[in-house]
């Protein structure tokens, strides 16, 4: 079987099942994700280190393997038979090829259906601002701010720009003027691509990853002369956002960032994708919105009153990920064994469902 049918018969195998995820490692049968869990394909044959060579060989390009050699790593976009487009990890692992890919749908869906809060979505309304969209891998953080960021090109008339790696939902123009840069094929580094949007008429800013050094004192700066920022970031609660926001502060601008991040951030969206009773995958959301309790508890370092802040303020659409859960699993949409694992309070949580 040649290395193109055989990505063929599995892609169609993960296709068919509606699966998230497809995971390709040397001695052991494709594994693709399927409503959160791991499922083997084990009518498809055991890989080995030449099907993985040749399989990355289908969508990586001179420049990429030169890269794979040198950092043994990489990610990139791999377009499947005009059919579906991938999110693709190319990496060693044990010395050995490894490839996870991730699918991209085909179209952006509305933040209405997938689940995200209206108060979030609310937020889009002010002309600057940080809106910070968290969660860990596979959450759907992607998806939520492809759904905001259409959500702006169809309603409102702003010049909206992106800087991505890689490049995955893909923007036409509508109300919205929208530019999509690839960080080291259009801009050389997030943060070289964040200060160029000071000398240019940009409005909206989205930033998929804060992992330069750096970043959070532009991100900060450019909230605060008049742009609405919305960045993405790999943390498990509101609590963990922020401090890791305000940690990676370099120490002689912790004080002014810690005030400035007070002042204008608008709200921060923390997610999970649950699998849900009868098939398919829900969103449990932990949601922080600013008000004057919120902002003065930012500012004078104490975070570890937000919980309670959430707990009290759902008037003003806060909650907190367990109450998320809790309501959830109340309406049957998940299993309270599922809730369990993801409950940011676990022990509390398992004895209300004993």
């Amino acid at each position: 079987m040649s290395d193109t049918l055989l990505i063929n018969n599995i892609l169609n195998a993960a296709s068919e099942r509606k699966a998230t995820d497809v995971h390709l490692i040397a001695g052991s049968n494709p594994v693709i994700r399927v409503d959160g869990r791991l499922v083997t394909l084990t009518k498809e044959q055991v890989l080995t280190p030449d099907h993985l060579l040749n399989i990355a060989n289908l969508f990586l390009s001179k420049e990429d393997l030169d890269r794979l050699s040198k950092e043994k790593e990489i990610v990139t976009i791999y377009n499947w038979a005009n059919r579906s487009r991938f999110r693709a990890k190319v990496f060693y692992q044990k010395g050995y090829l490894a490839i996870s890919l991730r699918l991209i749908p085909a179209f952006i869906r509305s933040p209405k259906d997938l689940g995200v809060p209206s108060v979030i979505t609310q937020l889009l309304s002010k002309d600057k601002g940080l809106i910070i969209v968290a969660g860990p891998y596979g959450s759907g953080r992607s998806a939520t701010v492809a759904g905001l960021l259409e959500t702006l090109n169809q309603n409102k008339g702003v010049h909206i720009q992106t800087l991505e790696n890689p490049i995955e939902y893909l923007f036409s123009n509508n109300q919205s003027i929208v530019e999509q840069r690839q960080v080291g094929r259009d801009t050389a580094s997030f943060i070289k691509g964040l200060r160029d949007i000071f000398d240019e008429d940009v409005d909206v800013v989205c930033v998929s990853s804060m992992q330069e050094e750096g970043i959070q004192e532009v991100v900060l700066e450019l909230a605060e002369s008049g742009k609405l920022m919305i960045v993405v970031m790999d943390t498990d609660s509101v609590i963990s956002t922020l401090e890791e926001f305000i940690v990676n502060l370099s120490a002689s601008k912790r004080d002014w960032g810690q005030s400035l991040l007070s002042e204008v951030l608008l709200g921060i969206l923390v997610q999970r994708l649950l699998p849900r009773i009868g098939g398919g995958l829900t969103l449990a959301t932990e949601v922080l919105t600013m008000t004057s309790a919120v902002g003065a508890s930012i500012k004078e370092d104490r975070l570890y009153q937000l919980n309670s802040i959430m707990q009290t303020s759902r008037d003003e659409g806060m909650m907190n990920l367990d109450k998320s859960l809790e309501e959830l699993v109340n309406v049957g949409e998940i299993t309270s064994e599922d809730a369990s694992k993801y409950a940011l309070v676990t022990k509390a949580f398992k004895q209300n469902y004993r």
